[in-house]
C-alpha cells in the first residue's frame, strides 16, 4: 500500500484559543511547504494577521460614570449598611471598577459596578492575622472566592447596575478622595 500524504482542499480556521488570536508575521513573497507526490513544490501564500478583536475604550461619558460611582463607594458595603447591619470593608480605600458580564462575556463598559477591592478580588483582607473565613462572617462574601454566594447575598447583575445607578442618581459625594486615586 502506498502512503500519501494527505492534502486538505480547504485550510482549517482558528476558532478559539492560542491560535486565534496569535499573531502571524506575513512574508514578503511565496513560501515553500512541502512537496506533493509527483515532486511538485506547493507554495503557501502570506495570509492577513489573526488577531483577538480589539476591546473599544471607555468614553468620557464612561470615565466619568466610573469616578462617579467611586465617590459613592462600594455597592456591596452600601448593601451590609443599609440592609444587612454588618460592617463596611472599605471607606473609599482601594475602590475598583467591577464590569457585569452576560454569558461569561464582558458586556462593556456602561455595565459596571463599584466594588472595594476585598468584595471584588477577597486579596487585600481588612485584618491580615484574620483569614479570608472570618472576613466572610463579618463582610460578607467576596465575588473573587465565591461567586455564587456572593449573587445570592448581594443580588444578581442586573439588580447589582440598577443599583449602581440609583446611588450615582441618589446619593451625595461620600469619598471624595477616591476620585483622585485612579
Amino acid at each position: 500500500m502506498k502512503r500519501t500524504p494527505l492534502i486538505r482542499k480547504t485550510p482549517l480556521r482558528a476558532r478559539r484559543g492560542f491560535a486565534a488570536t496569535a499573531v502571524i508575521r506575513e512574508a514578503k513573497k511565496r513560501v515553500t511547504v512541502a512537496f506533493d507526490v509527483t515532486g511538485k513544490a506547493l507554495t503557501a501564500y502570506p495570509r492577513k494577521t489573526l488577531t483577538a478583536k480589539p476591546k473599544p475604550r471607555p468614553t468620557k461619558a464612561e470615565r466619568e460614570r466610573w469616578v462617579a460611582a467611586r465617590v459613592r463607594g462600594c455597592v456591596a458595603c452600601y448593601l451590609n449598611e443599609t440592609e444587612r447591619f454588618c460592617c463596611r470593608a472599605s471607606y473609599g480605600q482601594s475602590l475598583e471598577i467591577h464590569h457585569l458580564l452576560s454569558g461569561g462575556r464582558r458586556r462593556g463598559h456602561r455595565f459596571t459596578v463599584c466594588l472595594c477591592h476585598y468584595h471584588h478580588q477577597g486579596k487585600r483582607l481588612v485584618f491580615e492575622r484574620l483569614g479570608y473565613e472570618d472576613h466572610a462572617v463579618a463582610y460578607g462574601p467576596s465575588f473573587g472566592h465565591q461567586p455564587r454566594l456572593f449573587r445570592e447575598v448581594y443580588r444578581d447583575d442586573a439588580a447589582l447596575l440598577a443599583l449602581q445607578d440609583w446611588m450615582i442618581a441618589n446619593l451625595p459625594v461620600r469619598f471624595p478622595e477616591a476620585a483622585c486615586s485612579r
